[in-house]
């Protein structure tokens, strides 16, 4: 059948019927009927209907799903695009302005992607805004303002404070934009960036418009929210507390207004209202730090996670699982303490991406300013809240567990042990949620002690913040109900507390404020006639010199030593242990009395020695011990050190001076992902990013060499280990699936509709 201009106009039609936005619509069928329609377009070779028709095609194409990266999908789009953009650019008499307008706008939301969401290097994105300015007149005003725009956001990005003021005084100049860009949206937009860079004033007064009723509402933006980092920063603390306390309700909330409720709880000491505001969102939060936004979330999210436990209020609590799996292995058991950490890391590891992509070092160090953030007013006070408590008594019932009775639970715990590790944790910590909200508590304990040896395993190391959380609630429950614990398991817990102190102190994990809590509650619980007490004592002069306060350590020293010999205590492992905590605290004296002179770990002592003078002393000990330091670095970092007064040799001398990072053993370093290729023009280049290199056997494992290595044999017949030079990592990220985790609640779909100033007419005009 031939193809005609209108039955292509008819088809198109009907495609744009089936838009997700309207009754019966959906994503699947509508990105079918545009591709449909692109061949025949194209066939019929119309210049106005093969561009409304390439038009749609990209629209639709937001709805699309990726396997690996969102590059796939936005390079495809951006490609369509930059089609339109020539065919107007060559016949603009041909296409009517309202679809012009649409394809514009679809172009600034591509640009704003690769600024805010999956960031593309800021040289990549300069050349896209350069070519589409070439394109782009002077009269169409309004689509030079929203290419400035995304500029502004991009020289903000990169800390470049100079550009965005210019940026800011050209777009200011020309008042609230008309079109691509809601007014509302846009001044959000700006008081955020603003409040970011660490510009409160400008921030305020971004959104003074909005607040004075002088731009019309066209979204559904929460811009109290934008507000109320602002004004408490300025001192207008009333202010502030009444927006928080007028919109931390909200449902419309954008990530933005999510991370300055978090961030005004946690620096005003309202942790407790924080806690309500980060349970109320917590599936928001994106903890994998995909995009800029969640990566500012998570950091407000962590500063507050610190907060909670700094002051001792973290307690078990259970992450809400939405998905429909029945095998499911998502580990509902969560502490503040694990979120805090996870989302520290995953902020800070996404800011330090992109300020390599960049060349730069400004957002590593603005999200690592946030989560490390001092409060602004301490002690401001809310007014009370009607809502939910953050911290209900009963957690509500798994939904992955039927089961809600003691036997129907034990049957459970039954069917648990003979499955894989991570089932076997995922199903028993259902059903320690399970009791804990039916009040089960012998069911309770018997899972609690289940995870508890699994979580004291050698491979469990890395989960040493569920192993605290863990032990910390079996303490808890034995202090309350005393006569609860047989001898036995009492027994268990005490056995627990080294393993697990040892974990959490030599390592990133609880507070020590939490772990000082614990050790109260265990010394409330010690056992005559046993070394409860040295063990209570001996991690407390740990924690101690952990927090660098040498006062501490030496009075925490001091009542260990009332104590009667205890044979653990004595042996020569902690005798180097209290040796490296004196080194590293600076109490030389009593460093260099514990260990006689001729030690085989004499290179303990070695900073000692540079600090009292005794250099040549200090050389002696380097020149005899040096060649054991791959065992323990012990104290060797101090060849830097002698090295740098110019005597000690060449010895190293090819390495940089200072301290060489060591990586404490059972440390997993993450793998490297292989390099990308870039593929595409200029304005619609594409990544093909490559996902995690499949774990096959090494024969450089074999012998005990890093991955990939191999030996090489010298002229004089050594064989020394050559390690590959790592391939340089591209801008590239993880796999990610065609449909996030549903516990995620479909993150992709929502970052659009949660930031109206991009939605642009959503490009709809081609219908």
């Amino acid at each position: 059948m031939a193809v005609t201009k209108d039955g292509l106009r008819a088809g198109l039609a009907a495609a744009w019927k089936l838009d997700p936005i309207n009754p019966g619509g959906g994503a699947e069928p509508f990105m079918s009927a545009m591709g449909a329609l692109l061949p025949d377009a194209e066939a019929l070779g119309d210049p106005e209907m093969l561009f409304r028709v390439r038009l749609g095609y990209a629209f639709s194409l937001h709805f699309k799903g990726w396997k690996k990266h969102s590059g796939e999908v936005m390079g495809e789009r951006l490609g369509v695009l930059r089609a339109c953009v020539l065919m107007w650019h060559a016949e603009p008499h041909h296409h009517r302005e309202s679809d012009v307008r649409a394809m514009w706008s679809q172009i600034y939301n591509v640009v704003d992607w690769y600024v805010r969401f999956d960031v593309e290097p800021a040289e990549r994105v300069h050349r896209l805004l350069d070519e589409l300015e070439r394109y782009c007149p002077p009269t169409r005003r309004w689509t030079r303002f929203a290419l400035d725009n995304a500029r502004m956001k991009l020289a903000a990005r990169g800390g470049d404070i100079a550009e965005v003021e210019r940026l800011w005084r050209l777009l200011d100049a020309q008042g609230p934009p008309e079109e691509h860009l809601y007014p509302d949206g846009f001044a959000c937009a700006v008081a955020t960036m603003w409040e970011r860079l660490g510009y409160p004033d400008r921030a305020a007064a971004a959104l003074a418009p909005v607040a004075a009723g002088q731009i019309r509402m066209a979204t559904k933006n929460v811009w109290e929210a934008d507000l109320i980092m602002p004004y408490l920063r300025l001192g207008r603390v009333e202010e502030a507390v009444a927006l928080h306390e007028r919109t931390y309700r909200h449902p419309d909330l954008k990530l933005e207004g999510v991370a300055a409720h978090l961030e005004f709880c946690a620096r005003t000491g309202n942790v407790e209202r924080g806690m309500d505001v980060l349970r109320r969102n917590v599936l928001r939060l994106g903890s994998n730090c995909n995009y800029v936004e969640e990566m500012w979330t998570a950091a407000a999210a962590a500063l507050l996670c610190g907060r909670v436990c700094e002051l001792g209020l973290d307690r078990e609590w259970y992450w809400p699982c939405l998905c429909d799996d029945p095998g499911c292995e998502r580990q509902v058991l969560m502490s503040h303490a694990k979120l805090g950490g996870t989302l520290h890391w995953g902020a800070i590891g996404l800011a330090r991406r992109i300020d390599r992509m960049d060349g730069v070092s400004h957002l590593a160090e603005r999200i690592e300013a946030l989560v490390l953030a001092e409060p602004l007013a301490d002690g401001v006070e809310l007014p009370r809240g009607d809502g939910p408590s953050a911290r209900p008594a009963a957690p509500p019932l798994a939904p992955h567990l039927d089961a809600a009775d003691a036997d129907g639970l034990r049957r459970e715990l039954g069917l648990a042990r003979p499955l894989e590790f991570r089932d076997r944790i995922a199903r028993t910590q259902r059903v320690v949620q399970n009791a804990v909200a039916g009040g089960e508590t012998d069911v309770l304990v018997e899972a609690r002690f289940m995870l508890l040896d699994d979580m004291l395993a050698e491979r469990c190391e890395t989960w040493r913040a569920q192993l605290f959380t863990l032990l910390d609630e079996l303490f808890r429950l034995h202090g309350e109900r005393p006569g609860l614990l047989s001898a036995d398991r009492v027994g268990v817990l005490w056995a627990a507390l080294p393993v697990t102190m040892d974990r959490v102190l030599a390592r990133s994990g609880p507070h020590l404020r939490q772990i000082r809590d614990l050790l109260d509650r265990a010394e409330a619980c010690r056992r005559p006639g046993t070394d409860d007490l040295h063990h209570v004592r001996w991690y407390r002069a740990e924690a101690a010199a952990r927090a660098g306060d040498a006062d501490a350590l030496r009075a925490a020293w001091e009542e260990f030593r009332e104590l009667p010999e205890a044979g653990r205590y004595a042996g020569r492992e902690f005798v180097l242990r209290r040796v490296k905590w004196l080194a590293d605290l600076g109490c030389d004296e009593e460093a260099l009395g514990e260990l006689d002179e001729g030690d085989e770990r004499e290179d303990l002592l070695l900073m000692p020695y540079l600090r009292a003078g005794l250099v040549e002393k200090a050389r002696e000990v380097h020149e005899r011990t040096y060649r054991t330091a791959g065992r323990d670095p012990g104290g060797h970092r101090a060849v830097g050190v002698l090295r740098g007064d110019g005597r000690a040799g060449a010895r190293g001398a090819d390495r940089p001076a200072g301290p060489r990072p060591v990586h404490p053993p059972g440390r997993r370093r993450l793998p490297l992902r292989p390099a990308a290729r870039v593929r595409g023009g200029a304005a619609g280049e594409r990544r093909a990013r490559g996902g995690r290199a499949r774990r096959t056997g090494d024969p450089a494992r074999r012998r005990g060499l890093p991955r990939g290595g191999r030996l090489v044999v010298r002229p004089d017949g050594r064989r020394d280990p050559q390690v590959p030079r790592p391939a340089r990592t591209a801008v590239g990220r993880a796999p990610r699936h065609v449909r996030p985790h549903p516990c995620r609640a479909g993150t992709r779909g929502r970052l659009t509709a949660e930031r109206p100033e991009n939605a642009v007419m959503a490009g709809r005009a081609g219908q």
